[in-house]
């Protein structure tokens, strides 16, 4: 640590250099003072840890130098050197929050022992500091991460809500481009565990290094989301490329495997649902790019282009699983077939495509880790190779009709509710629960939907999105407390489900047009 001595009698400051670098190793002198005004000048410029200073010397004593340099927010600690046995110059230093003094003539020992009670106590101070920091952080990551769920799952036509959010998360407004990428991990994620999630996030920061922002965490289950932003064009193979290089880090370094899906690259905040959603998509392929491809959702429209799925059919198959009638279900799927079967040129490759695709749509409103408790779905629904092994169009329209009866059966036994139900129980739900975290991510592993598809029917059927029920239902509660309790802001926003203060305040602020406190003064009653 650093020290620079005061005092205006020069032997005795070549004494204490002397001394500290004998006794005191860890410390060193960085520079000395011979009067107060000096010292004051020299703390203020060089901010050592600490300051040995004399009490009584000409121009400025040691006391009104200390004063002078707390006021200007001087984080120095003191020691005091004193031959005068005067209680005034105790009590005043105490005042001062001086709490350590060396008796002229300085012993060794005495000296020591009161450099490293210093030491010890700038080390505690720095430990809190850091402990303040890290809770400040955290709070923080979790403001951002719950600020880009909801710009994930508000939809795309959105865009000002979606800019909103970005403010309120503190993210940089000069990020023009945006891109989004879905990481799921396979069963190696439980090595995540052991490491802890740092060094995955470190792979990934360094892989995209190059871009002015990059915003990660964890989405749901083995799923990973990231958010690239940038302030120039991104270049979209260089993107990919990076990505690819951050799988093989991930395999070589840590033992970790992954597929992604890369959305592409939109100009304003609005397009970076839309982006997730192109990820989302593009994921869903590994089935047939491979169980840890990386997968650009340009790629897979154009195998979606070439095989193309009859809307009108698939928008039957749908209601059938939703009516959970699975011999109406098993008709369609062979009227499917029926017309692939009299379409020239259908290769294995082509069939494989058509089987996903009707899988994937089908299954759009479950999440990938509901299809994984379903033993026929996770074994076959979700595996490239039970895709893989069949060869004859009957192979694989007996394959599908039997993953769609698996579907319903699920649905079935988990009794999911319709979608006409489904919203009445998630608003109920989320009215209940309004106090605690319920991204849309929760809801989808609670109600047994996929948080695409949940987004789309809530505004679909209320008109608007879940993000903004959520804050109205929770503003309005805030209201209630402000308006019936005397309870402290920061405590009405923990109750109301939020851990930032500024960003419930801001909320609160851009529902009602007046800040809680505000807000509060206006009741008649309070």
């Amino acid at each position: 640590m650093n020290i620079v001595l005061v005092d205006d009698e020069k032997g005795i400051v070549a004494g204490l250099k002397k001394m500290i670098g004998r006794h005191i190793p860890e410390c060193e002198v960085i520079d000395v003072a011979y009067n107060g005004m000096e010292g004051y000048e020299l703390i203020h410029r060089l901010r050592p840890d600490i300051a040995i200073t004399d009490i009584r010397m000409p121009q400025s004593d040691g006391l009104d130098m200390i004063k002078r340099l707390i006021d200007a927010g001087s984080p120095t600690k003191f020691i005091l050197l004193s031959g005068y046995a005067d209680f005034e110059y105790a009590r005043q230093a105490m005042q001062l929050g001086v709490r350590f003094y060396i008796n002229k003539p300085v012993e060794e020992e005495e000296l020591r022992d009161c450099v490293r009670q210093v030491m010890a106590s700038i080390r505690a101070d720095r430990d809190k500091l850091l402990e303040v920091d890290a809770l400040k952080q955290e709070v923080h990551n979790r403001n951002q991460e719950s600020a880009l769920r909801d710009i994930f799952e508000i939809g795309a036509d959105h865009g000002e809500l979606a800019e909103e959010l970005l403010r309120l998360a503190g993210l940089p407004a000069d990020h023009s481009r945006f891109v989004c990428v879905l990481m799921e991990f396979d069963r190696s994620v439980e090595r995540v565990k052991e490491t802890g999630l740092e060094p995955v996030y470190r792979h990934i920061e360094q892989a995209l290094a190059e871009y002015k922002g990059v915003y990660r965490f964890r989405y749901s289950g083995a799923q990973f989301a990231v958010l690239v932003a940038h302030d120039k064009d991104i270049d979209y193979g260089n993107l990919v490329g990076s990505v690819r290089q951050l799988k093989e880090a991930l395999g070589r370094e840590l033992k970790l495997n992954f597929a992604a899906g890369i959305g592409t690259v939109h100009r304003r905040a609005s397009g970076i649902s839309e982006s997730f959603e192109e990820a989302r998509h593009a994921l869903g392929y590994k089935v047939i790019k491979g169980a840890d491809a990386v997968i650009p959702y340009p790629d897979i429209r154009i195998d979606e282009k070439r095989l193309p799925i009859d809307t009108a059919r698939m928008e039957e198959l749908e209601a059938g699983i939703e009516n959970l009638d699975e011999a109406g279900c098993a008709d369609v799927i062979r009227g499917i077939f029926s017309e692939m079967e009299t379409a020239p040129g259908m290769s294995p490759a082509d069939l494989r495509l058509q089987c996903v695709n009707i899988l994937l749509s089908s299954a759009r409103t479950m999440s990938v880790e509901q299809l994984r408790q379903s033993d026929f779905l996770g074994r076959h629904l979700l595996s490239l190779e039970a895709v893989s092994k069949f060869k004859t169009i009957a192979c694989f329209e007996e394959w599908t009709v039997q993953a769609i009866g698996a579907l319903i059966a699920f649905k079935r036994e988990h009794q999911m509710p319709k979608n006409k139900d489904l919203i009445a129980e998630i608003k109920a739900y989320v009215t209940e629960n309004f106090d605690q975290p319920i991204s849309l991510a929760d809801l989808s592993s609670r109600f047994y939907i996929s948080p695409i598809y949940l987004s789309q029917i809530f505004k679909q059927k209320t008109g608007e999105t879940y993000v903004s029920f959520l804050a109205k239902v929770r503003i309005g509660k805030a209201k209630e407390l402000l308006e019936r309790t005397d309870l402290k802001v920061y405590e009405i926003c923990q109750r109301v489900g939020y851990s930032d203060t500024q960003y419930f305040a801001r909320l609160f602020e851009k529902w009602t047009g007046l800040k809680p406190t505000e807000y509060r003064k206006r009741q008649p009653n309070m």
